[in-house]
């Protein structure tokens, strides 16, 4: 049973809502077909359960690596390395909130309430402090947001575009992924920031 949420939130960020029943999933897993139903009940329970799954360890990693009392820049620069190592691995999370992002739905509300919102204020406050403090520019926060979670990501959730522009996208490799993380961390920090 420990396949059941990986198993669905890769369906669900693969085809989307509509285009997964929980006889898919049964089917992928090799399952009953009642499994899914007996377990979950809904299909709206089943994507509640695989967000939760998905994001809630994503949030918990990113929290757990935050030194609160650490230099707000480094605090920055330890986020989004972390985010983007995170993500590497697990590129269903950045597509399933593209898909998911696309239109206002309840189950958007869901996503942003529980797990993006939480996110964003974290780097949100990290933000305050540094523009306070006269190190960044005084640029929009969703602009830095949606560099880091679509653009850094990218590479890993669109593996398909990767290889057709012979990119070398090896998840697998800390190491890779790491110098990965560090070009995109301090790309997006010399671009905001006010010194050298």
């Amino acid at each position: 049973m420990s396949e059941v949420l990986p198993a669905a939130v890769e369906a669900f960020s693969v085809h989307g809502y509509d285009g997964v029943s929980l006889r898919n999933v049964n089917d992928q897993l090799g399952v009953s077909r009642n499994l899914l139903y007996q377990r979950f009940g809904s299909k709206a329970n089943l994507w509640r359960a695989a967000v939760d799954w998905g994001f809630g360890a994503l949030v918990a990693h990113l929290e757990a690596i935050d030194d609160e009392a650490a230099d707000p820049m480094e605090r920055l620069r330890t986020l989004i390395r972390g985010f983007i190592e995170y993500s590497a691995t697990r590129p269903y999370l950045a597509r399933l909130a593209t898909l998911e992002g696309a239109a206002p739905t309840d189950r958007l509300d869901y996503l942003y309430d529980n797990y993006i919102s939480p996110l964003r204020s974290r780097f949100l406050s990290i933000l305050e402090q540094l523009q306070e403090q006269g190190r960044i520019k005084p640029i929009p926060s969703e602009i830095l947001f949606f560099l880091i979670t679509s653009g850094g990501t990218a590479q890993y959730g669109q593996a398909g575009l990767a290889a057709r522009m012979s990119v070398e996208v090896d998840a697998g490799n800390p190491a890779k992924v790491r110098v990965y993380a560090d070009h995109v961390a301090e790309t997006l920090i010399s671009g905001i920031s006010t010194g050298p």
